[in-house]
């Protein structure tokens, strides 16, 4: 070998080595690179690797079971660094599992009453450009989660794409959905509570996201679990009309609501149980959240004697939002719900280890395509984690990190091999398609609409498919029989 050469070798291991040792990252975090006037003051973020990121913004405010109103103004400049607290919710059993811990990672975050907050990233700010808006709503039923509950919500990689990504954290459980309406018109939204919220935060966007380069116009509403289930109310809800224009239900099929009468009743029983009245109601405003939460979980269990679930869980699993004939005038399959969210294309889709969730799905989709929606796109995913010899599959939230191309942040859930960084890529590019105009399309990829005969699912996987009714391929998910890992015996 030259001497020339073998310097140049020489030269390419150096450069190799000192990457690996000193990766190429940038966090800037001054006075002046990321300033957002918005309309009730400026706030100053960060930017990292070329993202600008804000995050624990205040929408709104409010009073513990009473409507939200708007935030309080600010003179000068507010830090917007660091995640905003989370909702009260009970303490996670699931921590008790090493393995589910080690699995999702949670971050239990500062949970407080003063949980109206929210996050954004994108690639650019003061602008002027009408970058695609894309709002996540967190998942864990309508009792429990945050913005920031798992790490790959991060929307960093997304915001890359060229999307305003906005996550949100809002009211939930007693606080969000307990129905005091009958204590006086003060509590007359406490069924709802955890709903007005998710529109305060809507309205946010549509007043200030212009700041941050996105495109007020052009909003698309996306969830998980819970999260989906919010989707779909939000697509019921009169006062979000018009403020987002798609909407995105992952494993989350859920149109149920809860009966006013029996959400009053509960919250009469609760109120007994803390020895208040008429008269002395305004004393659950004040009450430690643990004590009210023990009175809600006596309550619930009570007269559910034999559903240990809820004194697992506690008592935040039974709350669900209220059709309280106002902010939710009509129940979910109602023809007249085509009124306030007709036209609007949505994807609807499960996980192949969710198979109890696809007759949702279908039933979701055709509600909606009764009401005048034919732009709907269904899916199943179906690239299973390796972990845990396997076992996991693809459980529930396992698509998420492919969502959000965020697959080393969810490495201890799906693994990271290439083979998921490649359908993270195109699964987000999928996502960033449809957010763009409400076409889930890309150059190499199109996707079916959604027709009740013949029921076209793209799966996404290694190879990504189109299957239709009749297909095995749902003979396959109808009966999966799901392992559990020997050592969680």
């Amino acid at each position: 070998m030259s001497r020339r050469i073998l310097l140049a070798v020489t030269a390419v291991l150096v450069l190799s080595a000192c990457g690996n040792r000193y990766p190429e990252h940038s966090v800037i975090v001054n006075s002046k690179d990321a300033l957002v006037q918005t309309v009730y003051g400026t706030v100053c973020g960060y930017i990292e690797d070329g993202i600008y990121t804000f995050k624990g913004i205040d929408y709104a405010k409010a009073d513990r079971f009473e409507a939200p109103q708007d935030p309080d103004p600010w003179e000068g400049v507010q830090t917007a660094l660091y995640y905003g607290n989370q909702c009260h919710q009970a303490p996670r059993f699931t921590w008790k599992d090493d393995c589910e811990a080690f699995l999702y990672q949670w971050d239990d975050g500062v949970q407080s009453d003063d949980c109206l907050n929210l996050n954004v990233w994108t690639a650019g700010i003061n602008d002027g450009k009408k970058r695609p808006v894309m709002v996540w709503l967190h998942g864990g039923g309508y009792a429990m989660g945050a913005s920031s509950e798992l790490p790959f919500y991060d929307g960093t990689n997304l915001a890359k794409k060229d999307v305003v990504l906005v996550s949100i954290n809002h009211r939930l459980n007693i606080l969000g959905y307990m129905d005091l309406s009958e204590f006086g018109e003060k509590y007359k939204y406490s069924g709802v509570a955890g709903v007005m919220d998710m529109v305060k935060a809507l309205e946010w966007v549509k007043k200030n996201i212009a700041g941050f380069g996105g495109d007020p116009d052009n909003v698309t509403i996306f969830g998980q679990s819970g999260g989906g289930g919010k989707v779909n109310i939000l697509l019921g809800t009169p006062s979000a009309k018009g403020l987002f224009h798609r909407g995105i239900i992952e494993s989350g099929s859920m149109t149920s609501l809860m009966a006013p009468q029996t959400s009053r009743d509960m919250a009469r029983a609760i109120v007994g149980k803390l020895g208040l009245d008429e008269k002395t109601i305004d004393k659950i405003q004040s009450i430690p959240y643990s004590e009210l939460l023990a009175a809600a979980t006596d309550a619930i269990v009570e007269q559910n004697p034999r559903n240990v679930f809820y004194r697992l869980y506690g008592a935040g699993m039974w709350f669900s939002p209220v059709l309280d004939g106002e902010v939710i005038p009509f129940p979910l399959d109602d023809p007249r719900v085509a009124d306030i969210s007709k036209g609007l294309p949505t994807i609807i889709g499960c996980n192949f280890s969710e198979n109890s969730m696809l007759p949702a799905v279908y039933a979701n989709a055709d509600m909606r395509y009764k009401m005048g929606d034919t732009k709907q796109y269904l899916y199943v995913f179906a690239k299973p984690s390796p972990h845990m010899d396997g076992t996991f599959g693809t459980n529930h939230c396992t698509e998420m990190p492919f969502v959000f191309n965020n697959i080393w942040l969810g490495r201890f859930m799906v693994g990271c091999d290439k083979s998921a960084y490649k359908l993270a890529d195109f699964m987000s590019d999928v996502w960033v398609s449809f957010a763009k105009d409400g076409v889930p399309n890309t150059k190499k990829f199109k996707w079916q609409v959604y027709d009740p005969d013949t029921k076209p699912m793209v799966v996404f996987n290694d190879k990504t498919t189109t299957v239709h009714t009749g297909d095995a391929f749902f003979d396959e998910m109808a009966s999966l029989k799901r392992e559990t890992w020997e050592y969680r015996k």
